[in-house]
């Protein structure tokens, strides 16, 4: 697969391909039906294959150093922010952004939240793809441990780990890792596998594959968090068909728009903060139009009208990325005066 880096050596075709992701799961927040279950199956399992594409073999021979950077990447944020919107959580209650069926949080409830999150097995509402990270962690724990083996023979563990999710969802056999986390390392596993393969980006390619992908996403159910043991082998060939779509999407993007290539290729770089801040942000929206509008609270933690779906787009990328970029300044403004200081 051709791929470019920018000046900074970081890899701007894979970044457009999580910029395309995120937009596709911000879209599905927004609760448009058209193409949501295609979109749904896609969305998370190219985030899980792009993350495999960029493990470097270097960390086949440090491991512990790999395992360090998840933990700082992936347990760290998913604890903090988890703790920060459980602090958050009446607040948000007392707005109305939360469904009656979610309860306002005693003190006593809070501290029992506490070791659930730090083992990963909880989330806030508002951190709505925050499963997702979970997944991810325990995926990339299984195939770092698994990794000399892997090396061998990486399709073959796709299989196998496929096989697991499969046999797991069929028997209801839930450890602390699920199916999904199986299904996750085995598409991990697969983006390990596809570096350095050819792949066709024409726009007929892209064609092709997409009226594959939507004509078969209706005739199969499932997506990457429900899993059906009789049709997941059909949905796993159908998502590694729609990720090469979208590699091809994003590759035209890279050698054609180069506006929009920087653009996406940015968005891309800060999935995390989008992932964490884009639900928070619709649902303050919701709350602004509601308030202005003098509709009832209840409309406040409902689906959006359809007609509004690219507000609530908009919003829910450009306050995340508006939160990053402001952050970042005042770290670097904090570490000047920390550094004029000495």
């Amino acid at each position: 697969m051709y791929l470019r880096k920018n000046e900074k050596g970081l890899n701007d075709h894979v970044s457009i391909i999580k910029a395309i992701a995120m937009i596709l799961l911000l879209y599905g927040h927004t609760g448009v039906p058209v193409l949501s279950h295609m979109l749904s199956m896609l969305r998370m399992p190219v985030f899980v294959m792009a993350s495999g594409y960029c493990f470097k073999d270097y960390y086949l021979e440090h491991r512990a150093q790999f395992a360090r950077r998840r933990v700082k990447s992936l347990y760290w944020p998913f604890v903090k922010w988890s703790l920060i919107f459980l602090v958050l959580h009446n607040v948000l209650w007392l707005m109305g952004c939360y469904s009656p069926s979610i309860p306002c949080l005693s003190l006593r409830d809070m501290v029992e939240r506490v070791p659930h999150i730090l083992v990963m097995h909880v989330q806030e509402e508002m951190l709505g793809g925050y499963w997702f990270i979970s997944e991810l962690f325990f995926s990339t724990v299984i195939f770092i441990a698994l990794s000399p083996f892997i090396k061998r023979a990486p399709l073959l563990w796709c299989g196998i780990f496929l096989a697991v999710a499969i046999v797991m969802a069929q028997f209801g056999l839930h450890l602390r890792v699920r199916a999904t986390t199986f299904l996750s390392v085995s598409f991990y596993t697969f983006g390990y596998w596809v570096r350095g393969k050819t792949l066709s980006h024409s726009w007929i390619t892209i064609a092709v594959l997409l009226a594959v992908v939507v004509t078969a996403s209706l005739y199969v159910p499932g997506h990457f968090n429900r899993i059906y043991p009789r049709t997941t082998v059909l949905f796993y060939v159908i998502v590694l068909l729609g990720a090469w779509m979208i590699a091809a999407i994003a590759y035209q993007i890279m050698m054609n728009c180069p506006r929009l290539s920087r653009v996406m290729a940015y968005i891309g770089n800060r999935t995390l903060m989008i992932l964490t801040f884009h639900m928070t942000a619709m649902r303050l929206l919701s709350y602004v139009i509601v308030k202005c509008t003098h509709q009832p609270a209840e409309q406040i933690y409902q689906a959006p009208p359809y007609v509004l779906f690219p507000l609530y787009m908009l919003v829910g990328l450009l306050v995340p990325l508006g939160y990053d970029y402001v952050s970042r300044k005042v770290k670097l403004k904090l570490k000047d005066a920390v550094a004029w200081g000495k």
